[in-house]
């Protein structure tokens, strides 16, 4: 079934659901998709909803453990589907459950903010945050995601600034999509499947992130630092736009990138280039990131637009950068 992206497309639920004929279905949602979209969900198919907090922090090993026991209690096989409905922490939540209950059940995801829709429901990653972000995980294909560009009309301008941090990303990556960004009116369903397709191309040659897929981590060396540092205050978006600005300002000294791309497109979706945190801070996050393989700063950094590669950092290099982009007058 793939990934189906349209307006209106989540009226195709049941039918897609039929096609699966599982043996139970539950839906993991937060408290406040539940109120906007769960009732849509149900009207369709017969499903056990679990909600739990919305929040950054319930992406967790102890909420992962109380949905495992709620699925044994209820019956739950591996026949039986999982559907996540929400944004990234959900469809992260979601896929890690399905994905070590009894070993694998099957999985739906229906992401319904412009971050999960671009990237974290695409690809086939799942995680819950651990002494760091996405720490524990594994990488599990879903049965089927249900893009339906409608949902992002309920979301609250910070999630589409949020979902942006992601979309700038795919435009630093592709020149395509760097040169409708330059020319961007709304959110369409255009643009939702130009960011997805690149994410595709790129995941269909690594999906394990032994190699290519690391590209994709453009901007998260320093982003997922600010989350964690920020107690995880800062969404994740506006935390890699930070990332993306640090990364270009790295990529200026190494290679002399001209970072004032990356800037523009900042500027103007209005999304953050500055932090106020301490960067040794941030440096000793950056060492337990899973990207840092064998203890060492990894970066991938624009050589141009459409065009990245991936390098160990200096750690002087990495604090003067932090250092020059630190704006202690921001209330982060």
């Amino acid at each position: 079934m793939g990934i189906i992206i349209e307006e209106g497309g989540i009226k195709k639920l049941k039918s897609i659901v039929d096609e699966l004929s599982p043996y139970k279905t539950i839906v993991i949602t937060n408290t406040t998709l539940e109120k906007l979209w769960l009732d849509k969900i149900l009207d369709q198919i017969s499903a056990i909803p679990i909600i739990i907090p919305d929040g950054e922090e319930f992406k967790s090993l102890e909420t992962a453990q109380q949905i495992w026991k709620k699925l044994i209690e209820i019956g739950f096989t591996r026949k039986s589907l999982i559907i996540g409905l929400g944004g990234g922490v959900i469809t992260d939540l979601a896929a890690f459950v399905a994905s070590t209950f009894m070993r694998g059940t099957y999985l739906g995801l229906l992401p319904t903010t412009l971050l999960a829709q671009v990237d974290a429901a695409i690809g086939g990653k799942t995680g819950i945050n651990f002494e760091g972000k996405n720490i524990i995980g594994t990488f599990y294909l879903p049965n089927f995601v249900l893009i339906d560009p409608e949902t992002l009309k309920t979301l609250p301008k910070v999630e589409i600034l949020n979902g942006f941090g992601e979309v700038v990303k795919y435009g630093i990556l592709d020149s395509g999509v760097y040169e409708k960004l330059r020319s961007f009116r709304e959110i369409d369903e255009e643009l939702i499947r130009e960011c997805v397709n690149v994410k595709l191309r790129i995941v269909e040659e690594d999906l394990r992130e032994s190699g290519k897929r690391r590209i994709l981590n453009l901007g998260h060396t320093v982003g997922h630092a600010i989350e964690k540092v920020s107690n995880y205050k800062i969404k994740h978006g506006l935390a890699v736009a930070i990332g993306l600005m640090a990364s270009a300002l790295i990529a200026e000294k190494i290679n002399g990138f001209d970072s004032g791309k990356v800037e523009e497109l900042l500027d103007r979706f209005g999304l953050p280039k500055r932090h106020n945190f301490e960067p040794k801070e941030l440096l000793k996050a950056m060492k337990i990131d899973k990207k840092a393989w064998y203890g060492r700063l990894v970066f991938i950094l624009p050589e141009d637009i459409g065009k990245v590669f991936i390098e160990e950092i200096d750690e002087k290099v990495v604090l003067a950068v932090l250092e020059a982009m630190r704006d202690d007058s921001r209330d982060n």
